[in-house]
């Protein structure tokens, strides 16, 4: 029987944090260890905020995470439909600690959404490396 480990090619380390996250990688073949610093919207980082801000107010749809979140300018156009605001501190919402002292979310919106959404975000960017990683060691 073959060893689950023969298939590991590449390892990821995620660092969520409560207000920046980041990632690292290692090659198995040559075992460097990368720490990523290129996001969404700014590079020479190691880290991006942990924050989401959504397309709606239903949450169904993220429009944008991590420094580019907090960085929207106002916009002009539909002065009707309010701005979306950053949301922030989601990771807090593990923690062991009366609910009254955890940092209020959107109504309608579960922590468990804000993470999954979040890691979802940050996993396009791991993986879309790795894969890159993989065809150029080919």
């Amino acid at each position: 029987m073959e060893n689950w480990n023969d298939d590991i090619r590449v390892v990821v380390s995620i660092d969520f944090g409560t207000t920046y996250s980041g990632f690292a990688y290692s090659n198995k073949l040559n075992q460097e260890h990368t720490i990523n610093d290129t996001w969404p919207g700014r590079m020479g980082q190691t880290k991006t905020n942990s924050v989401l801000q959504y397309a709606d107010s239903e949450f169904s749809e993220v429009s944008e995470w991590g420094y580019p979140a907090l960085a929207q300018k106002p916009s002009r156009k539909n002065k009707k439909k309010p701005d979306p605001k950053p949301v922030e501190l989601f990771k807090l919402h593990l923690g062991n600690m009366p609910d009254s002292e955890k940092p209020p979310l959107p109504k309608g919106l579960d922590h468990k959404k804000a993470i999954t959404d979040y890691l979802k975000k940050m996993g396009e960017v791991y993986l879309n490396f790795d894969i890159y990683m993989y065809i150029c060691m080919r």
